[in-house]
């Protein structure tokens, strides 16, 4: 029987998100300004999403699971926060070179710096992320039903301003299979106003091919 996965969704789309932001480090120019505004606007949205992924563990599946089974979220609460250690350095160095670049500096050896210590965090962020699948998830199925783990999506869902979910979807989307995009956008399509339905499909064109576009707008419909 397939069970409810919690971190499914949203782990697809920080691979995807890392994965974009490593091989825009690797080929920015660090001697022009406009490559780095480029730069910097993609990390500004990762290293957002991060930060949202990683509270809403805390808050939610994580707490959640520590009321059930005491201590068996200790080992993912450290790695958040040596996680997020990592993370503040590598996002005041890159406001570092942003700022000194816009002020006509050179910043080749930050970038160079940047694109290392990226490499770094990208290698531990998807062991985590691996281990959280591997063996935090049979836990949290040992403990909880699948309307409980549906539960604990809701909970996280509400906690989070809706614009959240904009950034969310030009990372996640293109990440998942045709099946998994058609489930997600059906569910969203019927708790959201026509509207905001309307501006996430315009998010998402620009992130998937026209052909896979128009085939998931026409499942959509």
């Amino acid at each position: 029987m397939n069970r409810v996965k919690s971190y499914d969704v949203p782990h697809k789309g920080l691979r995807n998100a890392l994965s974009q932001l490593q091989l825009l480090a690797g080929k920015t120019d660090y001697l022009n300004h406009q490559e780095i505004e480029q730069l910097c606007k993609l990390g500004d949205d990762v290293f957002r999403i991060l930060t949202i992924h990683a509270t809403d563990e805390n808050e939610v599946t994580l707490a959640e699971l520590e009321l059930r089974c005491a201590g068996c979220s200790q080992h993912d609460f450290y790695d958040h926060e040596k996680i997020h250690f990592a993370q503040d350095k590598l996002e005041k160095l890159l406001s570092k070179i942003y700022n000194n670049s816009k002020e006509g500096q050179d910043v080749m050896a930050d970038g160079e710096e940047f694109y290392l210590s990226f490499s770094e965090f990208h290698g531990t962020y998807l062991e985590h992320t691996a281990e959280e699948e591997r063996v935090t998830q049979p836990i949290l199925w040992q403990y909880f039903s699948d309307e409980e783990l549906s539960s604990h999506r809701v909970k996280i869902m509400a906690k989070n301003p809706p614009r959240t979910l904009l950034i969310w979807f030009r990372f996640v989307i293109p990440a998942q299979t045709f099946k998994e995009r058609v489930g997600l956008l059906t569910g969203f399509k019927k708790v959201a106003p026509a509207d905001f339905f309307n501006e996430g499909l315009q998010a998402i064109k620009q992130v998937l091919t026209e052909k896979e576009f128009n085939e998931l707008d026409k499942a959509l419909v």
